[in-house]
Parts: structure tokens; sequence; C-alpha cells
């Protein structure tokens, strides 16, 4: 990154760092809002299998205007124009426009950006699921400051696309240039201390913030889950342990749990937390990790350096 970037990344710091907790959560409020009122209308064109960006149906290509419904391949996208799309739209607005998608059509279980399943040399790798389709997004450090002495020597990222699992486009058919906005965000979100925080709205939630919301409030996430009839439909897994004293669990409670779930559709480790909420030498753990469904995060061999 260059210095006058590094320089006015280190002011937006500062002017966040001056905002009084009103001023933050005021702003905050506004861009909930502003997404809120785009997701809304996004939603509304995608039931039309419409783009909101330009107005026109999936299965609409114009040369003359690039557009990032063409990602999707309801039209006639060809690789080669791949130039145009990520000349116009950058690296958090292609972002945005995918996970958006993919979770209209099955929620966070299509966004995998699993912290645990990526390198700690990335900074990002992200593979994202639509019907027959998956986009992995990544970047490594080397790529974020560029191959010095290449003709790659700008800071970048790469995509692979597979349609029913066949390649489209190669992780090294491109290398896309990060924008100047781009390249604060990624700075100020890689920085502990920055105090920014960047959001993809209502419809951006991966598999990483899911889990993290899980964790930091692991009972209402308990509370408010169902069960999924389609184990591929599930977006959590879970597994829940109950240990009791020698004289076990009542079978009319447990009974009482089953009977709960039928009528309910609440998970059974909800219907156990509440039944034998009151029994006395029972306890309950869970172990809780993301669905089977949700797409492993594609690999990209990193270039070496000689």
């Amino acid at each position: 990154m260059s210095s006058d970037l590094k320089d006015k990344a280190e002011g937006i710091k500062a002017s966040i760092s001056n905002l009084s907790q009103a001023e933050s959560l005021a702003h905050f409020e506004d861009q909930r809002k502003q997404y809120e009122v785009e997701y809304k209308d996004f939603l509304e064109h995608y039931e039309r299998d419409a783009c909101y960006l330009c107005g026109k149906p999936f299965s609409t290509i114009g040369k003359g205007n690039p557009c990032l419904h063409w990602l999707l391949r309801r039209c006639k996208f060809k690789k080669k124009d791949f130039p145009k799309v990520f000349e116009k739209y950058d690296f958090y607005a292609i972002s945005a426009f995918l996970r958006w998608i993919a979770y209209a059509e099955s929620g966070s279980k299509n966004i995998n950006n699993l912290k645990e399943e990526s390198s700690d040399r990335k900074i990002f790798a992200i593979t994202i699921k639509w019907k027959n389709i998956e986009w992995t997004l990544d970047c490594c450090s080397n790529d974020f400051a560029g191959h010095a002495g290449t003709k790659t020597e700008f800071p970048h990222w790469h995509l692979q696309m597979r349609i029913d699992g066949q390649q489209f486009i190669n992780f090294n058919d491109f290398h896309i240039p990060f924008s100047e906005n781009d390249q604060l965000k990624i700075s100020l979100e890689n920085d502990p201390d920055s105090g920014f925080m960047h959001s993809f709205g209502p419809g951006g939630q991966g598999m990483q913030e899911r889990m993290e919301q899980l964790e930091n409030n692991f009972h209402e996430f308990l509370e408010n889950s169902v069960s999924a009839s389609d184990p591929d439909d599930g977006q959590i897994h879970m597994q829940s342990i109950i240990q009791a004293t020698d004289g076990g669990i009542p079978g009319e409670k447990i009974e009482e749990a089953l009977e709960m779930t039928r009528t309910t559709g609440k998970t059974l480790a909800h219907c156990f937390s509440v039944v034998l909420k009151s029994e006395e030498g029972v306890s309950m753990s869970s172990i809780v990790s993301p669905a089977n469904s949700v797409p492993e995060i594609a690999k990209r061999s990193e270039r070496k350096r000689r």
C-alpha cells in the first residue's frame, strides 16, 4: 500500500477514535438503515430473477454496461469478459453481491469464510456457493503487498469460479487490482486498534460471523434454533451430551422432550434443556460445528519467492 494511502488510513483511524459513543452508534444506525433499504431492493429484484444494480433480467448481458449479475452466468458471460466486471466493480462490491446472492438462496451456510479453515498467511479466503456455481475469493499477504519486481507488483487478489464442479475461471487467470477504497478498508479491518468494523449488511453474514454470534450468545441461539427436516438444509450441526446421576433420566421426561420437538419444531437440545432444567444431578453440554453442507474453501497454491 502506498504511503499516501497509509496516511489516509491513519487519518481515518484518528477520526474514528475521536467519535463519541453516541456518534458511533448514530453512524452505525445510519449504515444499518441504508443496508436494509438496499437489501430490500435487492430481494425484490432477486425474486423476479432480475439484477437490482442494472434492473435487467439475470439472463441478459449488455457488453457496453458490465454488471455483477454476469457472474451468475445465466447470460452468455465468458471468461474473457471478466476484466470488464472488475474494472468497474471493486473487491468489496463484488464480494457483497456474491454474498447477498448466496445468502438469499440458503443463508450463511452458502458463505464459508471460516478463519479456522484458512491459512494464517491469508488476508481472506472465502468460498461462496449459489445453485451450481462456486466462487472463491483469495488473497495472501504477498498478493496485498504486490509481487515486487514483476508485472504484478500492485496490490491484488484472485478469483476462482467453478460451474458444476468444472473450472470456469482459474485463480491464476487474473491478478485483480484492489481499489484505493479496498486497500483502506482491508488495512483498517486488519488493524485491531483502528476501531473500524465493516459489515456486508443483513444478507452478507458468512459462517464465521454465524459461529461468533453462537459463541457469544449460545442460549439465545439454542432458544431460536429449529430442526431441519433435511440435514443439507441446516446451517449448524449440533450434538448434545446429557449426563445424569445413577437414577438416569425419567422416561416421562424423555417423552416430554420428544413431544415438544414434534410439536414446536425446536431442536432436541433446546427441548431437553427446558424439560430437564429443574432436574437435580443432570447436566448437558453441546458440541456445535458448521453443517456438512457448508462448501469447503477451495485451496490456492501461493506463488513462491525465489
